[in-house]
């Protein structure tokens, strides 16, 4: 008598739980628009289900049918669907099942009386009769918990952020009636009374006191502001001074309406060091190394020393900056840059010394500067018969400069709506060569519009003129150049200019156009297509045109552009490879 295997009953055991598991598909849902399927979709769905089939055994499977209806209505009640029909049937094909969930909304509750209100000093605040109006679900709209407490949250924060702190909300209340389809809102606030602002207590720091004391943009005794506590924390933040940055108001000390405002702060490494491999399309391989010195003394002194050499370009500046706080948060500087570039048809070597004011003012970042810039000028001039002759001199030059930048934009990384304007204009003498005075004009303007969810539009444009009495001993390294990754693709960077006997000498005007079609074809990448057209002339213009296709990255350290373009025009027409790393505005 042969005896039964031992292991035959864990077999036929794994053998009938084996027969017992099927493969669940993700649910279907009828009766519901995209938005709410894919809300439903989302609450109802097993959480490693993802979209994709699992393994289930029948008894899980059963289990999920018989509370699948009452998810589904649970969900959609937040939503204002009280009177919602749910049933459902299973669709087997082999060991795949797929559960079919039929949906009848039913009439939705709506809001038929609304009755919101603020007691207190706030009654009469405009900015919070502004969010009182705006409540929503307002009368006739359906019901949706969600959006009710958002707004309720925002009211109460509203309050907070005007300087009410003893703000208290004793009626809250909603009736919701099934049988009317209704729903009753009443909402009290009592505000109590608005806070103004006390003393400014800055704790953490090493500086001497008063340095920080000029950024505090509000005086003692004006009503209490978040926005105001905001542009505080911003432009401590922009020092670079500090790690970390708490600002709050001392509610525990306030009195009398009045609330002190408490700084904490982090002090920060004295020193940042970074050192970094590059290689860029127009300076070929290179090497970079900076030093940043965040505070050299107690009255919040810096200094900054950056050295970089590539094939192409070398250089070296060092900047040290004064704090500049009391009319308008910025910095003096005072400061050495020297540079070497060697591209092609286009050298440059000088050094510049430049003393220089920075300022933000709102939107504007300001920098008005004195320069003097002493220049290697040896690469060709044209003579009277616009022959190009070999010389050997040096120009030197003093100019005053001044840049300002705009910037609107709904994103910093990623702005679906926005625009940006450069402005620069120089004026100053040169005093070795040509003992001509000259006077320089530069604007450029991008825009960024929304066609679309998945797609953009940007636009680009630039123009410059130079004035001077003698052009042909102007400063290379201060003309106009065209050509390069942000401003002519398809060329090479200042590859675009007046050319003599085959030598780039420049322009002394610039006009720049350019239109970008952008497409996104997954949450982080994006296709583009392009035209650039522009030149810098001297005196008759050569309309350039680069033309192309490129991919976007929203990478995290800011949106990567790969574009691929061909130059039309030019001294070499062909392919040109750009890629370049910064914010489209």
């Amino acid at each position: 008598m042969r005896l039964p295997n031992p292991l035959l009953p864990l077999l036929l055991l794994i053998s009938a739980n084996h027969a017992e598991a099927a493969e669940l598909l993700p649910a279907k849902i009828n009766g519901l628009d995209e938005a709410l399927t894919l809300y439903v979709q989302s609450a109802i769905d097993l959480p490693e289900t993802r979209g994709k089939g699992i393994s289930i055994s029948e008894g899980r499977l059963s289990y999920y049918l018989s509370n699948i209806n009452t998810l589904v209505e649970n969900t959609l009640e937040p939503l204002g669907y009280y009177h919602v029909t749910v049933s459902n049937r299973v669709v087997r094909q082999q060991q795949q099942v797929q559960i079919i969930i039929d949906v009848q909304l039913g009439e939705p509750v709506k809001v038929t009386d609304s009755a919101i209100s603020v007691l207190g000093d706030a009654s009469k605040d405009r900015f919070i009769g502004f969010w009182l109006e705006g409540f929503e679900p307002a009368k006739g709209d359906v019901f949706n918990h969600g959006e009710y407490e958002v707004n309720k949250a925002s009211i109460t924060q509203a309050l907070l952020d005007r300087g009410y702190f003893d703000q208290r909300n004793p009626v809250h209340l909603v009736q919701v009636t099934r049988a009317t389809n209704s729903a009753n809102i009443e909402l009290v606030w009592d505000s109590g009374q608005r806070y103004r602002y006390g003393a400014v207590r800055f704790e953490g720091h090493q500086f001497e006191p008063g340095l920080l004391e000029k950024l505090v943009n509000f005086e003692q005794g004006k009503p209490y502001s978040q926005p105001q506590i905001n542009r505080l924390q911003e432009s401590l933040s922009k020092l670079n001074y500090f790690s970390s940055i708490n600002i709050v108001p001392d509610l525990d000390n306030k009195a009398d309406g009045v609330v002190p405002i408490l700084v904490n702060l982090t002090q920060g490494k004295r020193s940042n060091y970074n050192a970094s491999g590059r290689y860029g399309t127009e300076t070929g391989l290179g090497v970079e190394f900076g030093l940043e010195r965040r505070w050299l003394n107690r009255r919040g002194h810096k200094m900054n020393y950056d050295i970089a050499w590539a094939q192409n370009e070398q250089s070296f500046a060092t900047v040290y900056r004064i704090p500049a706080f009391a009319w308008l948060d910025g910095w003096y500087g005072f400061g050495l840059q020297a540079r070497n570039e060697q591209y092609l048809n286009t050298p440059s070597r000088y050094v510049e010394a430049f003393a220089n004011r920075s300022g933000e003012l709102r939107n504007w970042s300001l920098l008005a500067s004195v320069n003097v810039r002493r220049e290697r000028f040896d690469q060709f001039i044209p003579n009277n018969d616009n022959q190009a002759l070999p010389i050997d001199l040096y120009t030197s030059t003093a100019y005053a400069e001044f840049n300002a930048i705009n910037r609107s934009n709904t994103e910093i990384n990623y702005p679906t709506e926005g625009s940006a304007w450069y402005y620069q204009a120089r004026a100053g003498y040169e005093f070795e060569a040509s003992k001509a005075p000259f006077v320089q004009a530069y604007v450029k303007n991008k825009r960024v519009y929304s066609l679309n969810d998945k797609s953009r539009l940007l636009l680009r444009s630039e123009l410059g003129a130079i004035a001077s009495n003698d052009f042909n001993l102007f400063p290379p390294s201060l003309r106009f150049y065209a050509g390069g990754d942000q401003s002519l693709r398809g060329y090479s960077f200042k590859e675009i200019g007046d050319y003599v006997d085959g030598l780039n000498l420049g322009g002394r005007y610039l006009a720049i156009a350019s239109v970008e079609y952008e497409y996104r074809i997954l949450p982080e990448w994006a296709i583009a297509g392009f035209i650039d057209a522009g030149d810098a002339f001297d005196v008759d213009p050569n309309v350039n045109i680069g033309a192309g296709m490129g991919a976007r990255w929203r990478s995290p350290i800011g949106p990567v552009r790969i574009d691929v373009a061909y130059g039309f025009n030019g001294p070499e027409p062909g392919f040109a490879l750009h890629f370049t790393i910064g914010s489209d505005l």
